[in-house]
């Protein structure tokens, strides 16, 4: 931003001599030539005949804004101010040179000092929102835009300002009712359509985004990542097949125009067309060598295939052609972790922040990199920003919730939950994610509640049959149990998933027989399936089949060395079998893998209760306890271990709270010792 006048008239000049004055008008007709630097010759000259000549600074400092010498420009600013203080053009000019250095604030302040000289002026409320909103202060931008508009009231380009701060607050409706006013007055700004239809695309309304694109790119086809947006409205509409049948008619009627080739690559690549989007994104750079936007899409494309040293290639040449893309330097940074180069990939992230500070996908991916390092609280400082950023990213969302989760923060994880289902509440992995999550917690009733959400927006997906079966199951709800897990199988009778579900139920009813022929079914649907060998495991620990289980959790480990349940689960048949040496390994080694899981904890305090270590078993119940304060079994057993042990006052208190949860058990253990 730098609005500069070169001023060609002189005001009276009462004390200087004629020669002083002569240079001046000289500047000044250099200046309006262009001349900067023979403009400044003169107005040096004027300032060394009258030191005390603002105007001779004044000139001198527009001379030197006009040649980006910004420095130079604040000093001779700030003399014309030392002079006459209540020179407007001084602190006007001054604040759009700070601006200019991302001086924001200061930048602030000298507009703030121009409109207590000239509270009328309707391009200092403009000029200093835009400082402010570059300063991410959108409300206090918003709040001068209201000014500037109510004293030019048909400004579009106040308006366009003004819809662009609400687009920062994730305002999109009043974004949109502002880009309309915009238009409306200059319907020849593109970037107005442009934006009003990313706005469009963030409320779901594909169909007027899909209508806009169209008139930015009649308007200007140039505007960066248009054909791109354009092709992803489309396919969010499920029409990536109309998307590519347009954009075939286009190149019909175009064939040279390499947009046209990448958008069309890009509604492939929708359609998992992989090939032909490959071939078509060839094609707009033979077209155009120079398409930094054709490469960056084609990483992104070659990454998602795991080609990460192809993508890494076209990211580079991104950059190479445009260093400001910061696109280009996402991709790069995910190509280098599919390289497994996480240093390099946090560097190209931060390079896209500062390119974009807007960009949300950068702060994600930093997230991610500082949650693998297990750097959580900056990882969800990170994923934070990004939903700052664009609150309709669902996956900030989830990854915040993980973090949260490995944190023992369940609360804060669910809450994320929520969010990326009211974000996109037609994903149904999210509503299966939330409620494994839930089941893990014991927080059954919640996990039935938002299972049959699920069911409501998708009946045919057999998982929501499923766990809902797992959670009515523990909360003791047999017969609907069964009958949701039967109904899984009817709707997939091929889901491993299904049969080992059923299959806990069945053990859960100490039906051993048929939890043994379904988790067995389920081993022989996917052998591959780590979880259906833990259920087997769990079954033969049930069953007290100690040497039985302990190869189960081996087979479990064998598929995924990180799975702790299967660590916690061996070291319990460990304690059974006498191999306390192994056991101490195997629970070390979950709580390394798992550091806030109630379950380790649970595990070991049943193992340690079972050895009679009774303070280690108490250590771990109140460890479970302060994880999940929720956890009705933990305070049985707890509760159990002191009216034991003759802490009857503080066993019977942890058998009232296990009863207030809903323990059936506890009220047995009430009646018999706390009576």
């Amino acid at each position: 931003m730098r609005i500069l006048i070169i001023i060609i008239y002189l005001l009276p000049l009462y004390c200087l001599g004629q020669s002083a004055d002569a240079f001046l008008q000289s500047g000044n007709s250099k200046a309006n030539l262009k001349d900067y630097n023979g403009a400044i010759a003169d107005f040096t000259k004027a300032i060394s005949l009258n030191p005390r000549s603002a105007n001779a600074y004044l000139y001198r400092a527009n001379a030197y804004s006009n040649l980006n010498n910004n420095v130079a420009a604040i000093a001779d600013y700030t003399k014309t101010i030392e002079i006459s203080p209540r020179s407007i053009d001084a602190w006007h000019y001054r604040a759009n040179a700070k601006s200019n250095e991302k001086d924001y604030q200061g930048a602030v302040d000298d507009f703030t000092r121009a409109i207590m000289l000239e509270p009328a002026n309707a391009e200092l409320y403009e000029y200093r929102g835009v400082a402010k909103a570059n300063m991410g202060k959108n409300i206090d931008a918003i709040a001068d835009y209201d000014m500037a508009v109510r004293l030019k009231p048909n400004d579009a380009k106040l308006i366009f300002y003004r819809a662009n701060s609400k687009t920062n607050l994730n305002d999109y409706k009043g974004a949109i009712a502002d880009y309309g006013l915009a238009i409306r007055f200059d319907p020849n700004n593109a970037e107005a359509w442009f934006y009003r239809a990313n706005a469009e695309s963030n409320t779901k309304e594909y169909v007027a985004a899909v209508a806009d694109y169209l008139k930015a790119i009649e308007l200007n086809p140039k505007l960066p990542e248009l054909y791109h947006y354009l092709a992803n409205a489309q396919s969010n509409m499920g029409d990536s097949k109309g998307a590519i049948e347009f954009f075939n008619k286009a190149i019909s009627a175009t064939p040279n125009k390499a947009e046209l080739y990448m958008a069309r690559a890009i509604a492939k690549g929708n359609l998992d067309d992989r090939e032909a989007a490959l071939a078509d994104f060839g094609k707009a750079i033979k077209l155009n060598p120079k398409y930094d936007e054709a490469y960056q899409n084609r990483a992104d494309l070659k990454i998602k295939i795991k080609d990460f040293k192809g993508g890494l290639s076209d990211a580079d040449t991104t950059i190479r052609i445009n260093p400001k893309n910061s696109y280009g330097y996402v991709s790069r940074a995910k190509a280098k972790l599919g390289l497994k180069d996480s240093t390099g990939a946090l560097a190209d992230f931060a390079i896209a922040i500062k390119n974009n500070p807007q960009g949300s996908y950068a702060y994600l991916g930093s997230g991610d990199i500082k949650a693998g390092q297990k750097k959580y609280l900056e990882a969800i400082d990170l994923y934070t920003k990004s939903i700052n950023v664009f609150a309709q990213n669902p996956d900030a969302y989830l990854h915040r919730a993980a973090v949260k989760t490995t944190m023992g923060n369940i609360d804060g994880s669910f809450a994320d939950y929520k969010k990326a289902i009211e974000v996109v509440p037609q994903n149904n992995d999210l509503y299966i994610d939330y409620a494994k999550l839930l089941i893990t917690a014991g927080r059954y009733k919640d996990a039935v509640s938002i299972l049959t959400d699920g069911i409501a927006i998708n009946s045919k997906n057999e998982s929501f049959y499923s766990l809902r079966g797992v959670a009515k199951s523990a909360m003791g709800n047999v017969v609907s149990a069964m009958d949701d897990h039967d109904d899984a199988i009817k709707l997939s009778p091929n889901s491993s998933e299904a049969y080992i579900n059923r299959g806990n139920s069945y053990a859960a009813l100490k039906e051993f027989d048929k939890a043994l022929e379904d988790i067995n079914k389920g081993i022989l649907l996917n052998d591959g399936n780590d979880e259906a060998y833990l259920a087997r495991g769990n079954l033969k620990l049930q069953k007290k089949e100690y040497t039985g289980a302990i190869y189960d959790y081996i087979n479990v480990l064998l598929l995924n060395q990180k799975n702790f349940k299967a660590y916690a689960n061996r070291a319990l048949a460990e304690s059974y079998t006498g191999d306390t040496l192994s056991m101490k390994k195997d629970f070390a080694m979950a709580i390394k893998l798992a550091p806030t899981s109630e379950i380790i904890y649970m595990q070991r305090a049943n193992a340690r209760t079972y050895l009679k270590d009774w303070n280690g078993a108490l250590t771990d119940l109140t460890k479970v306890i302060s994880l999940n304060p929720q956890n009705a079994r933990a305070y049985l057993n707890r509760g159990s271990i002191k009216v034991q042990r003759g802490d009857k006052t503080g066993g019977c208190a942890d058998l009232n709270k296990a009863a207030s949860l809903g323990s059936k058990d506890a009220a047995i253990e009430l009646s018999k010792y706390c009576n």
